[in-house]
């Protein structure tokens, strides 16, 4: 089954780690995914994300099925943070995701139902799976320079 699967293409954004590591400053900082390391290369969990989980941990009452929009009222807020207190919230729908690929993956899913024609522009360069999921859905990409 898996014979016929082409290897990704290598991930242009990731090489940047082979480059930092390779660089001998003292005081460099590592952008590159967007991820918080400590001067080990760690990334430690915060103090005040333990104490979120802990106090999310402790408000919890039920594991039940959220449903397909996800949370509900964590969409509310969301949607409020995203567009401003001012925005007409009867206009605005708001659904969780599986992550940042789930995401982009539904999105094309509803360009590609309500808005077939639409053109998706994606930086050159971009996290490698954008490409290919914009592509599944069937939509026409096109580059700009990052």
């Amino acid at each position: 089954m898996f014979e016929t699967l082409q290897p990704a293409p290598a991930d242009k954004i990731l090489a940047l780690i082979g480059l930092y590591r390779a660089d001998p400053r003292p005081d460099k900082v590592d952008l590159g995914v967007g991820v918080y390391k400590d001067r080990d290369g760690k990334t430690p969990v915060m103090r005040a994300v333990r104490e979120a989980e802990k106090r999310l941990l402790q408000a919890q009452d039920t594991k039940t099925y959220l449903g397909l929009a996800g949370d509900t009222g964590f969409n509310t807020v969301m949607a409020k943070l995203a567009f401003g207190p001012g925005a007409d919230m009867t206009r605005i729908r708001a659904a969780q995701a599986p992550g940042g690929s789930g995401a982009l993956r539904l999105v094309a899913e509803l360009l590609k139902r309500t808005r077939s024609d639409a053109t998706i522009w994606l930086s050159d360069p971009t996290w490698p799976n954008h490409m290919p999921v914009m592509r599944a859905a069937g939509l026409q990409i096109r580059e700009y320079p990052y």
